[in-house]
C-alpha cells in the first residue's frame, strides 16, 4: 500500500509502525530555501541596471546637511562672482602694479598646500598620508602624466582670464565666458562619448546667439553711435576689446578641454579628490613659475616677485585658489556641464555688484536681452525642459 507523503515506515521486528513525518528533512528543505533567497536577489541585482543599483546603495555625500552637488554649485556661483569683482577691484585700487603671472603661481601654491592638508585630514595619521602621496607620485606614472595635462592648461587659462579682465568689464567677460558651455558640451561628446539631445544642442545655439547680442551691445557702447551688424563688425571693435574677446574665447576652449579631462580622470580612478588636487597643484606650481619667469622675467628682475602686492592681491589669490578646489568638487559630484549653470547664475550677481560697487558698468537694453538669452540657454542646457513640455525632448 502506498505510504502517505511525508511519512516513513520502519521495522522494529514485530511489524511495521508509523513514525513521525520527516521533520528534519522538511526543515532542512526550508532552511535550504531561505539560504537561496539572497542568491536570487543577487541575480536580480546583476540583471538590474548597474547605475541604478549603485544609486540605490550609495547615499549622496552631504556637507552641513546639503547635498555636495548643490553645495558645490552654489558655492561656485558666489566664488565666480567674487573672483571677477576682486580682480577688477584690485586693479582699480592698486592701478595694477602687480604681475598677474605671479598671482597665478601663488594660486597654485595655495591650492597645493590646502590639498595636502585635506589629504592628511582624511587619512588616519600623518605617516599614512605621506605614504599615500608618495605612492601616487612614484607608482602611478601614467596617472601622473595625465594630471600634468590639465595643470598646464589651467595655468594658461588663468593667465588668459586675468588678461581679458584688463580689456573687458567684469559682466561682459562673464557673459562671453559662457561660451565654454558649448566647448565643454562638444568636447564631452568627443572625449567621453556623451550624447546630446536636440534640447541641449538648441541650448548651445541659443547661447551662442545670446553672446553675439552681448558683443554687439558692447560695440554699440564703444562706438557711442547707432550700430549696424555688417561685414565691418570686427573692424568697428577697438583693438583692446578685440584682444579681450579673443582671450575669453581661447579660455573657453582650454576650460572645456581641461574640465572634461579632469572629469574623466575622477571617474576612472579610486583616488580621492584631494589626492588628485595635490598632483594638479604640484604640476600647476611648477608651470606657473615657468610662465611667470618667461612672461615677466625682466619685470621680476627689476621690481621683484612681489611688486605691487597688497591685501587686495592676497584676497585675489585666496579666492582663485578656493575656486580651483571648488571646481574639483563640482566636477566630481555635479559634472562639467552643471558647473556652467552655476557660472550662468553668477552673471546676474556680477552685473548687479559691478554696477553698485565698482560703478564701471551700465547695462543697456541689448546687454540685458543678450544676458537673459544666455542665462536662459545655460539653464535649459543644465536642467532641460520643464515637466509640462518634456514631450519635446
Amino acid at each position: 500500500m502506498p505510504m502517505p507523503c511525508g511519512e516513513q515506515r520502519e521495522s522494529d521486528g514485530a511489524g511495521w509502525v508509523n513514525t513521525e513525518p520527516m521533520k528534519g528533512q522538511v526543515i532542512g528543505l526550508e532552511i535550504e530555501k531561505t539560504e537561496e533567497e539572497p542568491d536570487e536577489d543577487k541575480e536580480l541585482l546583476k540583471v538590474a541596471d548597474p547605475q541604478e543599483a549603485k544609486e540605490l546603495k550609495e547615499v549622496p555625500p552631504t556637507l552641513c546637511g546639503i547635498d555636495m552637488k548643490w553645495f558645490s554649485l552654489i558655492a561656485l556661483t558666489f566664488q565666480t562672482t567674487g573672483q571677477a569683482l576682486l580682480i577688477k577691484w584690485a586693479d582699480a585700487q592698486g592701478k595694477k602694479e602687480y604681475m598677474p603671472s605671479t598671482v597665478v603661481f601663488y594660486t597654485e601654491v595655495v591650492k597645493l598646500i590646502t590639498s595636502v592638508l585635506l589629504v592628511i585630514n582624511e587619512s588616519s595619521d600623518l605617516s599614512t598620508a605621506m605614504s599615500n602621496m608618495k605612492g601616487h607620485f612614484t607608482h602611478s606614472g601614467r596617472d601622473l602624466a595625465k594630471a600634468a595635462v590639465p595643470s598646464l592648461i589651467y595655468t594658461f587659462q588663468n593667465n588668459l582670464m586675468f588678461y581679458s579682465l584688463t580689456k573687458l568689464s567684469a559682466p561682459v567677460q562673464q557673459v562671453l565666458y559662457q561660451m565654454k558651455i558649448v566647448t565643454t558640451a562638444g568636447l564631452g561628446v568627443l572625449m567621453l562619448g556623451k550624447r546630446l539631445g536636440p534640447v541641449k544642442w538648441s541650448a548651445c545655439f541659443l547661447l551662442a546667439f545670446g553672446i553675439m547680442v552681448v558683443q554687439v551691445s558692447r560695440n554699440a557702447q564703444l562706438s557711442k553711435s547707432d550700430f549696424v551688424l555688417d561685414i565691418h563688425f570686427l573692424e568697428s571693435l577697438e583693438n583692446d576689446q578685440m584682444k579681450g574677446f579673443g582671450a575669453v574665447i581661447l579660455a573657453c576652449f582650454t576650460s572645456g578641454f581641461a574640465g572634461v579631462w579632469i572629469q574623466k580622470m575622477l571617474q576612472q580612478t579610486s583616488s580621492s579628490i584631494w589626492m588628485r588636487n595635490v598632483q594638479l597643484g604640484l604640476f600647476g606650481s611648477f608651470t606657473g613659475l615657468f610662465v611667470a619667469v618667461l612672461q615677466d622675467g625682466q619685470l621680476i628682475s627689476a621690481k621683484g616677485f612681489h611688486a605691487g602686492y597688497n591685501k587686495r592681491v592676497l584676497l585675489v589669490i585666496a579666492m582663485n585658489a578656493f575656486g580651483g578646489l571648488l571646481c574639483a568638487v563640482m566636477l566630481k559630484y555635479a559634472g562639467a556641464t552643471h558647473g556652467c549653470f552655476s557660472t550662468a547664475l553668477s552673471i546676474i550677481l556680477t552685473c548687479i555688484m559691478s554696477s553698485i560697487l565698482l560703478q564701471d558698468f551700465v547695462p543697456d537694453l541689448l546687454f540685458v536681452v543678450g544676458t537673459t538669452i544666455s542665462v536662459g540657454a545655460s539653464c535649459l542646457f543644465a536642467l532641460g525642459l520643464p515637466s509640462w513640455c518634456t514631450g519635446f525632448e
